[in-house]
């Protein structure tokens, strides 16, 4: 605390209740002690006019420096070529298997319609043959039908037989299915185990001595009153199956033959295409294993690390390099901007802890029979308001306040300077000499010179003589204070006026003086109190702000400046702090 007020002792705890206890911590204790000292009143606060939990400043670190490198020598798995070689390998002994399968099939295929086609062509051949036959039997066998003549039948049959190497046997039958003649001889008799035979045309599969045979019966017209008769020849397949089984035999070769061609191609295939991938892996994965490198470069912390151009290695990874590239230069580039925004932060904390040493504790004091209390709410992490309260000699006490103009470091350098200025003002002259009209046209030298017009500010002060209540007041577009009598409930201000401090050095301030009565509370506030706004964008207002005071005037100062607060909190919930918010209690309370 500055030298200038060290005769304000706190004042000790009142007996009156206080809301006190059901703040949160930031505005029970304020912010941190600042090396030892006592705590401060200039809190910041991220809920609705700073009444939730207390944002401390933060040094940001750069995202390089997080943490230790992950060992990615523990990632397991395939390499990318290794996988593309896999993967093509397979690939091309499935196309070749299939392929392989394709000439199977087709190979079969054509074997098996080739061996239809000879024999269709064999039964065809047989069939026209025994058709043939048949009616020349038929022609040349009627009369010696007729005649019974066997002997001649059967020359006739075995001839055939023995012409035709084909053609195994030849038989006759009449119309009751007596065999009339054979080319195994046998003579006419009668065939009871035989079945039936239809004097009918036609071809019927059958076996003969245990090989597969054609039965070519053929009727025979001579004549007979019974009906026709029959010719049945025998026709050997053993040339079809010949056939057959040379079709199967040249089949099996030719698979065989395929399947080992496709296997040697399929083999070079697959030879080839290792070639090839692991050339073409080669190609790509070198790029990524460099580019991979130069993140784990990056990562470790080298922002200079920068990527090649991949020539061959295909367009996104050409792309995957430039926009590698392009991501490392904005690394660069946020990491300077986040230093930079650290060291701002450290700048703006110091300049914090400057304004909050400045400030009067949070504490109130008690000087006689006036007890004064007041806070600081600041909107970010530096606020533009600021007050002060000092003694002035034994009888006289000083209280300032004041609102500069916008937000940030910069209007809180202008409040620091504004509260040194108005303590070093104090000390310009002799205490007798000092009035509130000489503090307030001094504030606005200094602030003038200060902000050399660039800054300004609303500002009020009071001399209070605690023997008699007399004050002396002055103020600088500031709102007036409100003044609320205990006793008799009636509530008015202490209006004057004044031009913005700061704007000239020339400016023009008067003073006025009132006289407070037992019971009186006085209560300075900046504007952020009463535009705060609810979620419909209404003002708190002077006239909610008069209620609260009216309603919590029984609590002591400190009671009533947190009950205020905690109005103005409920009051905007939800809603964020737009504006620095500063209130200061004085209590008149003399003994009867």
């Amino acid at each position: 605390m500055s030298s200038t007020n060290t005769r304000l002792k706190s004042a000790p705890p009142s007996d009156a209740p206080s809301d006190d206890a059901a703040l949160p911590p930031s505005e029970r204790t304020g912010t941190q002690e600042v090396t030892g000292a006592r705590e401060s009143t200039a809190t910041r606060l991220t809920g609705p006019l700073g009444m939730g939990q207390p944002e401390g400043t933060r040094t940001l670190i750069a995202p390089l420096e997080a943490g230790e490198l992950p060992n990615v020598a523990l990632i397991k798995g395939l390499r990318l070529d290794q996988i593309l070689l896999l993967t093509t390998g397979l690939l091309v002994v499935l196309i070749v298997g299939l392929l392989a399968a394709l000439s199977v099939a087709s190979t079969q295929s054509q074997f098996e319609e080739t061996a239809l086609v000879s024999k269709e062509r064999i039964q065809e051949q047989a069939r026209e043959l025994g058709q043939t036959v048949g009616q020349t039997i038929a022609l040349t066998s009627a009369t010696n039908l007729r005649d019974n003549n066997y002997a001649f039948l059967e020359e006739v049959a075995g001839s055939i037989v023995k012409t035709n190497p084909n053609i195994l046997r030849v038989q006759i039958f009449d119309p009751d299915g007596v065999r009339m003649a054979d080319s195994e001889g046998g003579g006419a008799e009668k065939e009871d185990a035989a079945p039936v035979r239809r004097a009918e045309r036609r071809l019927v599969s059958a076996f003969y001595q245990g090989q597969p045979i054609s039965e070519i019966q053929e009727p025979i017209d001579y004549g007979s009153s019974s009906g026709k008769g029959l010719v049945v020849i025998s026709y050997s397949l053993g040339g079809l199956q010949k056939q057959l089984e040379a079709l199967e035999q040249d089949k099996r070769a030719t698979v065989r033959a395929n399947t080992l061609r496709m296997l040697g191609l399929g083999l070079g295939f697959v030879v080839l295409a290792g070639v090839l991938v692991a050339f073409q892996s080669r190609r790509i994965t070198r790029p990524l294993g460099m580019l991979t490198s130069k993140v784990m470069q990056l990562a470790a912390g080298n922002l200079s690390a920068r990527a090649e151009t991949a020539q061959g290695a295909g367009r996104e990874v050409v792309t995957l390099g430039v926009v590698f590239n392009h991501m490392a230069e904005r690394i660069k580039v946020l990491l300077e901007d986040v230093r930079a925004k650290a060291q701002l932060e450290r700048e703006v904390s110091l300049a914090r802890t400057v304004q909050e040493t400045l400030l009067p504790g949070r504490e109130a004091v008690q000087v006689g029979p006036l007890r004064i209390a007041g806070l600081v709410v600041t909107a970010d992490a530096c606020g533009g308001d600021w007050w002060f309260r000092a003694a002035l000699d034994d009888r006289r006490v000083v209280i300032g306040i004041g609102d500069v103009t916008g937000h940030g470091l910069s209007t809180s350098l202008v409040a620091t300077s504004a509260t040194s200025g108005f303590a070093s003002a104090m000390t310009l002259r002799e205490p007798s000499q000092v009035n509130a009209q000489m503090l307030i046209t001094a504030l606005n030298v200094t602030l003038a010179n200060v902000g050399r017009g660039e800054h300004q500010m609303s500002s009020a002060l009071a001399l209070i003589d605690v023997s008699n209540g007399y004050i002396d007041y002055a103020a600088g577009a500031h709102p007036s204070p409100l003044v609320f009598n205990k006793h008799s409930g009636q509530i008015a201000s202490l209006p004057a006026r004044g031009p913005l401090l700061g704007a000239s050095v020339s400016s023009q301030f008067t003073s006025r003086q009132a006289q407070l009565r037992p019971g009186d509370v006085v209560v300075w506030y900046t504007d952020g109190l009463t535009e705060a706004r609810d979620g419909a964008g209404k003002l708190y207002g002077t006239q909610r702000l008069a209620a609260a005071v009216q309603a919590h005037a029984h609590l002591s100062a400190e009671a009533l400046r947190d009950a205020v607060l905690a109005d103005a909190r409920a009051f905007s919930a939800g809603q964020p702090q737009r504006d620095d918010i500063t209130v200061v209690v004085a209590e008149f309370s003399p003994a009867a």
